[in-house]
Protein backbone atom coordinates (compact mmCIF):
# COMPACT_ATOMS: atom_id res chain seq x y z
CA UNK A 1 0.00 0.00 0.00
CA UNK A 2 1.28 3.19 -0.71
CA UNK A 3 0.73 6.70 0.92
CA UNK A 4 -1.45 7.74 -1.70
CA UNK A 5 -3.68 4.84 -1.58
CA UNK A 6 -3.55 4.93 2.42
CA UNK A 7 -4.86 8.89 2.09
CA UNK A 8 -7.60 7.69 -0.07
CA UNK A 9 -8.79 4.77 1.70
CA UNK A 10 -11.36 4.78 4.79
CA UNK A 11 -7.83 3.72 7.17
CA UNK A 12 -7.22 7.57 6.07
CA UNK A 13 -9.61 8.01 9.48
CA UNK A 14 -6.88 6.70 11.61
CA UNK A 15 -5.00 10.08 10.85
CA UNK A 16 -7.52 11.24 13.77
CA UNK A 17 -6.44 8.71 15.88
CA UNK A 18 -2.69 9.84 15.55
CA UNK A 19 -3.70 13.34 16.28
CA UNK A 20 -4.78 12.69 19.25
CA UNK A 21 -2.33 10.48 19.94
CA UNK A 22 0.10 13.45 19.39
CA UNK A 23 -1.57 15.79 21.32
CA UNK A 24 -1.85 13.44 24.31
CA UNK A 25 2.04 13.21 24.05
CA UNK A 26 2.40 16.26 24.75
CA UNK A 27 0.04 16.71 27.47
CA UNK A 28 2.30 14.09 28.93
CA UNK A 29 5.37 15.64 28.20
CA UNK A 30 4.45 18.75 30.16
CA UNK A 31 3.39 17.23 33.31
CA UNK A 32 6.79 16.82 34.45
CA UNK A 33 8.13 20.67 34.00
CA UNK A 34 4.41 21.61 35.41
CA UNK A 35 4.85 19.44 38.69
CA UNK A 36 8.70 19.80 38.91
CA UNK A 37 9.11 23.01 37.80
CA UNK A 38 11.29 24.51 35.01
CA UNK A 39 14.24 22.79 33.13
CA UNK A 40 13.15 18.98 34.69
CA UNK A 41 14.03 16.20 32.31
CA UNK A 42 10.67 15.14 30.26
CA UNK A 43 9.87 12.12 28.73
CA UNK A 44 12.67 10.49 26.43
CA UNK A 45 14.85 13.42 26.72
CA UNK A 46 17.79 11.88 28.27
CA UNK A 47 17.43 9.01 25.84
CA UNK A 48 16.78 10.79 22.92
CA UNK A 49 17.85 13.88 23.02
CA UNK A 50 14.04 15.76 22.32
CA UNK A 51 11.13 15.34 24.80
CA UNK A 52 7.99 12.93 24.20
CA UNK A 53 6.53 16.59 23.80
CA UNK A 54 9.14 17.66 21.32
CA UNK A 55 8.93 14.77 19.00
CA UNK A 56 5.08 15.03 18.79
CA UNK A 57 5.30 18.81 18.05
CA UNK A 58 7.35 18.08 15.25
CA UNK A 59 5.47 14.71 14.36
CA UNK A 60 1.97 17.30 14.04
CA UNK A 61 4.37 19.95 11.62
CA UNK A 62 5.37 16.49 9.71
CA UNK A 63 1.24 15.48 9.15
CA UNK A 64 0.24 19.49 8.83
CA UNK A 65 2.49 19.81 6.04
CA UNK A 66 1.43 16.13 4.28
CA UNK A 67 -1.98 17.82 4.74
CA UNK A 68 -1.56 21.53 4.00
CA UNK A 69 0.09 20.59 1.26
CA UNK A 70 -3.06 18.86 -0.30
CA UNK A 71 -5.46 21.57 0.45
CA UNK A 72 -3.37 23.78 -0.99
CA UNK A 73 -3.32 21.96 -4.31
CA UNK A 74 -6.94 21.89 -4.36
CA UNK A 75 -8.11 24.95 -3.18
CA UNK A 76 -7.76 29.09 -4.18
CA UNK A 77 -6.40 31.15 -2.12
CA UNK A 78 -9.72 32.81 -0.56
CA UNK A 79 -10.92 29.10 0.02
CA UNK A 80 -7.41 27.94 1.60
CA UNK A 81 -7.22 30.91 3.66
CA UNK A 82 -10.52 30.86 4.86
CA UNK A 83 -10.47 27.44 6.07
CA UNK A 84 -7.13 27.85 7.93
CA UNK A 85 -8.78 30.45 9.47
CA UNK A 86 -11.89 28.77 10.59
CA UNK A 87 -9.64 25.42 11.86
CA UNK A 88 -7.49 27.64 13.94
CA UNK A 89 -8.99 31.09 15.78
CA UNK A 90 -12.54 30.09 16.88
CA UNK A 91 -11.67 27.26 18.84
CA UNK A 92 -8.24 29.41 19.76
CA UNK A 93 -10.37 32.31 20.63
CA UNK A 94 -12.62 30.46 23.19
CA UNK A 95 -9.64 28.63 24.84
CA UNK A 96 -7.81 31.45 25.31
CA UNK A 97 -11.48 33.29 27.54
CA UNK A 98 -11.16 29.83 29.48
CA UNK A 99 -7.40 29.82 30.25
CA UNK A 100 -7.96 33.27 31.26
CA UNK A 101 -10.90 32.19 33.94
CA UNK A 102 -8.64 29.93 35.30
CA UNK A 103 -5.72 32.07 35.59
CA UNK A 104 -8.24 34.14 37.89
CA UNK A 105 -9.12 32.06 39.69
CA UNK A 106 -5.89 31.25 40.60
CA UNK A 107 -5.07 34.24 41.70
CA UNK A 108 -4.34 35.99 38.64
CA UNK A 109 -3.93 40.14 39.12
CA UNK A 110 -3.85 41.39 35.80
CA UNK A 111 -5.62 45.14 35.44
CA UNK A 112 -8.04 45.17 32.73
CA UNK A 113 -5.93 46.23 30.03
CA UNK A 114 -3.38 43.81 30.45
CA UNK A 115 -5.95 41.04 30.28
CA UNK A 116 -7.43 42.78 26.79
CA UNK A 117 -3.84 43.16 25.22
CA UNK A 118 -3.01 39.49 26.54
CA UNK A 119 -6.37 38.09 24.97
CA UNK A 120 -5.56 39.77 21.79
CA UNK A 121 -1.90 39.54 21.27
CA UNK A 122 -2.34 35.37 21.58
CA UNK A 123 -5.25 35.56 19.21
CA UNK A 124 -3.19 37.52 16.63
CA UNK A 125 -0.92 34.37 16.89
CA UNK A 126 2.18 36.96 16.18
CA UNK A 127 2.88 38.22 19.71
CA UNK A 128 1.53 35.45 21.96
CA UNK A 129 2.69 36.54 25.72
CA UNK A 130 2.37 33.29 27.62
CA UNK A 131 2.19 34.64 31.09
CA UNK A 132 -0.07 36.71 33.17
CA UNK A 133 0.94 38.29 36.51
CA UNK A 134 -0.03 36.66 39.84
CA UNK A 135 -1.38 33.24 37.90
CA UNK A 136 -0.20 29.91 39.83
CA UNK A 137 1.62 31.85 41.88
CA UNK A 138 2.24 28.97 44.05
CA UNK A 139 3.03 26.32 41.52
CA UNK A 140 6.47 25.09 40.24
CA UNK A 141 5.79 26.78 36.57
CA UNK A 142 4.48 30.28 38.01
CA UNK A 143 2.42 32.68 36.05
CA UNK A 144 2.57 30.69 32.56
CA UNK A 145 -0.85 30.39 31.77
CA UNK A 146 -0.63 28.12 27.98
CA UNK A 147 2.81 27.99 27.00
CA UNK A 148 1.96 25.37 23.58
CA UNK A 149 -0.08 28.20 22.29
CA UNK A 150 3.89 29.18 21.08
CA UNK A 151 4.04 26.85 17.78
CA UNK A 152 0.80 28.30 16.39
CA UNK A 153 2.82 31.01 14.76
CA UNK A 154 5.00 28.82 13.31
CA UNK A 155 2.67 26.51 12.07
CA UNK A 156 0.89 29.47 10.41
CA UNK A 157 3.82 30.76 9.55
CA UNK A 158 4.66 27.43 7.55
CA UNK A 159 1.11 27.57 5.82
CA UNK A 160 2.61 30.73 4.10
CA UNK A 161 5.83 29.46 2.76
CA UNK A 162 3.75 25.65 1.34
CA UNK A 163 1.25 27.91 -0.47
CA UNK A 164 3.39 30.35 -1.71
CA UNK A 165 5.74 27.07 -2.97
CA UNK A 166 2.51 25.53 -4.28
CA UNK A 167 0.71 28.79 -6.37
CA UNK A 168 4.18 29.46 -7.99
CA UNK A 169 3.47 26.15 -9.76
CA UNK A 170 6.50 24.59 -7.76
CA UNK A 171 4.61 21.16 -6.19
CA UNK A 172 4.99 18.93 -9.20
CA UNK A 173 8.79 20.46 -10.22
CA UNK A 174 11.06 17.67 -8.75
CA UNK A 175 14.08 19.83 -8.50
CA UNK A 176 12.22 22.61 -6.74
CA UNK A 177 11.10 19.79 -4.23
CA UNK A 178 14.79 19.32 -3.70
CA UNK A 179 15.69 22.37 -3.43
CA UNK A 180 13.38 23.57 -0.90
CA UNK A 181 13.89 20.23 1.15
CA UNK A 182 17.77 21.40 0.63
CA UNK A 183 17.62 24.47 2.18
CA UNK A 184 14.82 23.25 5.04
CA UNK A 185 17.52 20.49 5.94
CA UNK A 186 20.45 23.10 6.19
CA UNK A 187 18.44 25.46 8.34
CA UNK A 188 17.21 22.08 10.69
CA UNK A 189 20.97 20.99 11.03
CA UNK A 190 22.28 25.01 11.62
CA UNK A 191 19.20 26.45 13.85
CA UNK A 192 21.40 26.87 16.37
CA UNK A 193 23.60 29.39 14.51
CA UNK A 194 20.18 31.31 13.29
CA UNK A 195 19.09 34.11 15.72
CA UNK A 196 15.57 34.80 16.85
CA UNK A 197 12.26 32.90 15.54
CA UNK A 198 13.81 32.29 12.43
CA UNK A 199 16.42 29.15 14.11
CA UNK A 200 13.21 28.27 16.16
CA UNK A 201 11.42 27.95 13.01
CA UNK A 202 14.09 26.40 11.18
CA UNK A 203 14.00 22.48 12.59
CA UNK A 204 10.02 22.82 12.58
CA UNK A 205 9.57 24.05 9.16
CA UNK A 206 12.20 20.81 8.00
CA UNK A 207 9.57 18.64 9.45
CA UNK A 208 6.71 20.58 7.76
CA UNK A 209 8.34 20.23 4.17
CA UNK A 210 9.59 16.74 5.06
CA UNK A 211 5.48 16.20 4.86
CA UNK A 212 4.92 18.45 1.62
CA UNK A 213 7.16 15.92 0.34
CA UNK A 214 5.96 12.95 1.43
CA UNK A 215 2.31 14.09 0.04
CA UNK A 216 4.03 15.30 -3.39
CA UNK A 217 5.60 12.00 -3.82
CA UNK A 218 2.62 9.98 -1.80
CA UNK A 219 2.14 7.09 -4.68
CA UNK A 220 5.61 6.39 -4.61
CA UNK A 221 6.05 5.84 -0.73
CA UNK A 222 5.56 2.51 -0.03
CA UNK A 223 3.74 1.95 3.96
CA UNK A 224 5.11 -1.92 4.53
CA UNK A 225 7.03 -3.51 6.96
CA UNK A 226 10.43 -3.19 5.44
CA UNK A 227 9.97 0.28 5.39
CA UNK A 228 9.18 0.54 9.02
CA UNK A 229 12.48 -1.21 9.76
CA UNK A 230 14.78 0.80 7.18
CA UNK A 231 13.30 3.55 9.02
CA UNK A 232 14.27 2.46 12.19
CA UNK A 233 17.62 2.07 11.46
CA UNK A 234 17.30 6.03 10.00
CA UNK A 235 15.98 6.98 12.73
CA UNK A 236 19.37 5.60 15.48
CA UNK A 237 21.80 7.13 13.00
CA UNK A 238 20.34 10.75 12.29
CA UNK A 239 20.15 13.31 14.04
CA UNK A 240 16.48 14.96 15.93
CA UNK A 241 15.77 18.00 13.33
CA UNK A 242 16.39 15.22 10.70
CA UNK A 243 14.95 11.89 12.03
CA UNK A 244 10.95 13.29 12.33
CA UNK A 245 10.85 12.33 9.24
CA UNK A 246 11.52 8.53 9.35
CA UNK A 247 10.02 8.63 12.57
CA UNK A 248 6.65 9.81 10.74
CA UNK A 249 7.10 7.31 8.45
CA UNK A 250 6.92 4.70 10.49
CA UNK A 251 3.65 6.10 12.80
CA UNK A 252 2.32 6.70 9.54
CA UNK A 253 2.93 3.11 8.18
CA UNK A 254 1.40 1.55 11.58
CA UNK A 255 -1.41 3.77 12.05
CA UNK A 256 -2.51 2.99 7.92
CA UNK A 257 -2.23 -0.54 8.54
CA UNK A 258 -4.11 -0.70 11.70
CA UNK A 259 -7.87 -1.46 12.31
CA UNK A 260 -9.84 1.33 11.03
CA UNK A 261 -10.95 3.37 14.21
CA UNK A 262 -13.95 6.62 13.31
CA UNK A 263 -13.47 9.15 16.21
CA UNK A 264 -16.55 11.05 17.28
CA UNK A 265 -15.10 14.19 16.47
CA UNK A 266 -11.38 15.77 15.63
CA UNK A 267 -10.22 16.82 19.61
CA UNK A 268 -6.82 16.86 18.69
CA UNK A 269 -6.37 20.89 18.63
CA UNK A 270 -8.75 21.20 21.49
CA UNK A 271 -6.71 18.32 23.77
CA UNK A 272 -3.55 20.55 22.85
CA UNK A 273 -4.76 24.22 23.47
CA UNK A 274 -6.39 23.23 27.09
CA UNK A 275 -3.80 20.50 28.36
CA UNK A 276 -1.65 23.28 29.71
CA UNK A 277 -3.91 25.50 31.93
CA UNK A 278 -5.42 22.03 32.77
CA UNK A 279 -2.49 20.93 33.91
CA UNK A 280 -1.69 24.02 35.96
CA UNK A 281 -5.13 24.12 37.24
CA UNK A 282 -4.47 20.41 38.87
CA UNK A 283 -1.17 21.49 40.82
CA UNK A 284 -2.70 24.63 42.07
CA UNK A 285 -5.90 22.76 43.82
CA UNK A 286 -3.10 19.69 44.57
CA UNK A 287 0.23 20.58 45.53
CA UNK A 288 2.99 18.07 45.49
CA UNK A 289 0.50 15.92 42.87
CA UNK A 290 3.51 13.84 40.94
CA UNK A 291 4.04 14.26 36.99
CA UNK A 292 2.71 10.58 36.43
CA UNK A 293 -0.70 11.33 38.57
CA UNK A 294 -0.69 14.79 36.97
CA UNK A 295 -0.57 13.40 33.16
CA UNK A 296 -3.22 11.11 33.62
CA UNK A 297 -5.95 13.26 35.42
CA UNK A 298 -5.09 16.24 32.91
CA UNK A 299 -6.13 14.20 30.18
CA UNK A 300 -9.11 12.62 32.10
CA UNK A 301 -9.98 16.24 32.46
CA UNK A 302 -8.88 17.88 29.25
CA UNK A 303 -11.46 15.22 26.95
CA UNK A 304 -14.63 16.44 27.82
CA UNK A 305 -12.93 20.46 27.34
CA UNK A 306 -11.64 19.04 23.97
CA UNK A 307 -14.93 17.44 23.01
CA UNK A 308 -17.11 20.18 23.66
CA UNK A 309 -14.58 22.44 21.90
CA UNK A 310 -14.93 20.08 19.12
CA UNK A 311 -18.93 19.62 18.88
CA UNK A 312 -19.81 23.44 20.29
CA UNK A 313 -16.90 25.58 18.58
CA UNK A 314 -14.66 24.19 15.70
CA UNK A 315 -17.20 21.81 14.01
CA UNK A 316 -19.74 24.97 13.79
CA UNK A 317 -17.10 26.77 12.41
CA UNK A 318 -16.30 24.57 10.15
CA UNK A 319 -19.49 23.43 8.81
CA UNK A 320 -20.68 27.14 8.24
CA UNK A 321 -17.51 27.57 5.94
CA UNK A 322 -18.89 24.85 3.77
CA UNK A 323 -22.67 26.03 3.48
CA UNK A 324 -20.82 29.58 2.41
CA UNK A 325 -18.47 27.87 -0.14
Amino acid sequence: MTLGQALRSPCSSNLDVLRVILAVSVIISHAWPLALGPGTPEPLEGLTGRSLGGWAVGLFFFMSGMLITGSATRSGKTRFWTARARRILPGLSVALLVTLAIALASGAVPRFSEMVIWYLRALSLVSIEHRLPGAFAGNPFPEVVNGPLWSLFYEVAAYCVCACFVWAGCAYNRWAVAVLLAVAVSGALLYDLIPGRLGVFAPLFAAFAFGMAAYLFREHIQLTPRVVIVCLGLTALLPWQLAVAPVALIMLTLIMRAPIVTLRGDTSYGLYIYGWPVSQAIVHLAPGVTPVVLAVVTVLCTIPLAYLSWHLVERPSLSARRAVL
